[in-house]
Order: structure tokens, then sequence, then C-alpha cells
């Protein structure tokens, strides 16, 4: 596989740069923007070609053909049963060098990439790492080792876990005003779990940072919703409010500015009703959020989760917070969209209890998860 970075203006003349030196067949493994010099940014396009296809299919065709050729000598030959095998040996002779001739076409610009960091590469993809990703970051991680750094284990794993560390954003816990409240909105799509989420919070920050906490509900779609966060607040005594419009709102938080931190938790919302998205920000804009936080099930597909990271953009979220981690075992889809979108993750969850479920955010936590460490690898 070769391998090679294009640097120019824009993506589209780096593309093309890419398509000049390699073909239609090119692979890009990342884009990324840069700075050229001091007054100029540009794009940095790593892409690829892998050579060994071509090599690999003529080895597959040939190799099919010694097998049937020998087939058809045993059958019609009087050769002996001992020769036949000795034929057999030499067609799986030839085919494991071709397959070594291969391997080292493929990484013909690499040092040789030993067994233990394949299954790497192979762990990642297989827990929802972005295939171009997981060889982006194994092939950094070879080409920062040396010797027998490559029979080190402990080293490798400790490497790894870096990397990916460093292509995390935190945001940590929510942070306090002085004098005044500190203002937290909760959104996402329906079914994430913002409500269970807003109660978490409120009890961990009530008991354990010992703060004077009020919990709103500005949900007016599901009244069960509310009723569910009002049950609560009661059980926990917490103060609980609810509200239907922007004006009740404002009266609100002008009487809760004793109040160390205000929780509003919000309606589901589908990522492609560009209406309500609208009339939620400017119920964000008359909170005067201190913290936005974007809630995003796991349990859901990819796709969907880019859809409503893309969509919810219009509300200018701080950070995520990944509800039902206990519900699925891959976590790639975290650093797809940590390396895609740079935002920045606060909170996870992993199960129902209020307040133990929920766990604030720790980059080196975060890839070990990713990694699947504590899975059945």
């Amino acid at each position: 596989m070769r391998i090679k970075k294009f640097v120019a203006p824009n993506v589209k003349d780096a593309i093309a740069q890419v398509k000049t030196e390699f073909g239609d067949d090119a692979i890009i493994l990342s884009q990324k923007k840069i700075k050229v010099n001091e007054d100029r940014e540009g794009i940095e396009v790593t892409a690829a070609i892998d050579k060994s296809e071509e090599l690999k299919n003529n080895k597959d065709s040939f190799i099919q053909h010694l097998k049937k050729t020998s087939a058809q000598s045993s059958a019609s030959s009087t050769a002996s049963g001992m020769q036949f095998t000795i034929l057999q040996k030499e067609v799986e002779f030839i085919s494991e060098r071709m397959d070594l001739l291969i391997n080292h076409i493929k990484y013909e610009n690499l040092p040789h990439i030993p067994k233990s960091l394949q299954k790497k590469v192979k762990s990642l993809i297989a827990g929802g790492v972005k295939p171009s990703l997981a060889n982006s970051i194994i092939e950094e991680l070879v080409l920062n080792l040396k010797g027998e750094d490559f029979l080190n284990e402990e080293l490798i794993e400790e490497k790894l876990i870096l990397k990916i560390k460093s292509m995390l954003q935190i945001s940590g816990p929510l942070k306090f005003n002085n004098n005044v409240p500190a203002t937290v909105v909760i959104i996402g799509p329906s079914g994430a779990g913002k409500t269970t989420i807003a109660a978490k919070l409120a009890a961990i920050n009530k008991y354990k940072s010992k703060k004077n906490v009020c919990l709103i509900s500005a949900d007016s779609y599901r009244i069960a919703a509310k009723e569910q966060l009002k049950s609560f607040a009661e059980i926990a005594k917490i103060r609980f409010e609810s509200i239907y419009n922007n004006s009740e709102l404002l009266d609100l938080i002008n009487q809760l500015q004793s109040f160390d931190l205000i929780i509003i938790d919000t309606a589901g919302i589908n990522p492609r009703d560009m209406k309500k998205m609208v009339s939620l920000k400017e119920m964000i804009k008359v909170a005067k959020a201190d913290e936005i936080h974007l809630v995003l099930s796991l349990t859901s597909k990819e796709s969907y989760l880019r859809d409503v990271i893309r969509n919810f953009s219009i509300l200018s979220y701080d950070s995520i917070i990944y509800s039902k981690i206990d519900e699925t075992n891959t976590y790639g889809e975290i650093l797809n969209i940590a390396t895609d979108y740079e935002k920045k993750i606060s909170y996870l969850t992993n199960g129902q209890s209020i307040p133990e479920d929920i766990i604030t955010a720790d980059r080196k936590e975060l890839a070990e998860l990713i990694l699947n460490k504590y899975g059945n690898n």
C-alpha cells in the first residue's frame, strides 16, 4: 500500500491531486485543515492505493489453477498417493510464499506489521471504528515503534490508549457561577434519555456537591415526562417547576436567582424538524443557558447520530452526553464522531439508577471503552 499526503488550498484541488497520482482506485484515509503559512490555511488529505489487490487476484487464480491441475493429474494418472501428497504440499508452499510477497508489497512504505498490531486494527474495526481511521491510528503507532517495541504488548496497548486519548475532548463536570445560578439545558432527540439524565445531574449536584438545585421541565409534548421528573423531585426533595412558554420561563429564572444550579429538561425533537428546533433555540436564549448538553444514545445507528449532531448544531451546544452505554458492546462511534466533529464529551450513562448510573467523562476510560478493554476480546 502506498500512502501519501497531499496539500492544496481546498478539498476539490486535493482530491484532484490524489486522482492524478493514484487514479480512481485511491482510498482517502483522512483529511484535515492545516496552516500552510501565517496567512493561509489549506487542506491536507492522506490517501492510499493498494497495489497488492491485483497481485492477490492473480495469486488466487494461479493457486486455483494449480489445485485444479493437481486434481486432474490425480484422477487421470497412476501416480501414487505419496506423489499426490507431495504435489499438494508444493501447492500450499507456493500459496504461502505468494502471501508473504503480497504482504511485503502491501506495506512497502511501512515497517513490517506484526500480527499483534494487525489484531488491533481488526479489534478497532469490530468495535465500530471506521476502517480508514483504525488503519490511520495503527499506521502512526507503527511509525513510532522500533525494534523490540513490537514484542511489548503492554507498551503497544499503552501507546494505543495515549493515541486515542489525544483524539478525544472532554468538558468535565458542570461548572458553577459566583453569586448567580448556572443554567444547564439538556437537549436531544426523543428516546435518548434526557429526562433521566436531568434527574441524575440534579441528584449528584444536590447530594454530592451540596448545591441548591431546581429542576425545570420544558417538555410540553410528553405529560409522562413532566410527571416522571416531578415524582423524582418530590422524593429527592429538589425543587421542581414546569413551564409552557418563554414568558413563564423568564419569570421563573428571575425568581430562582438564589439557586446554585438550574437544570432544564427539554422536549425530544426530530432532528429534521427545523420549526421546533428554532423554537427551542429561542427558549435557550431566554434561559440564558450557561451550558447546553446534547444527549445521544449509543443504541442508535451512527448515521442517525451524525444526522442529530449536524441538525442540532443550530443550537450551539457545548458538549455531548452519551447515554445507554450499557446497552451496546461497540463504542467506536464515539471516536469517529470525536474525530469528525471535534465535540467535547461531558458524561456517560450506563443504567437507569439515579444518581449512580452516570459517569463524568474521562479520556483514559473512554479510550479503554473504545478499545473494548473490558469486553470479551
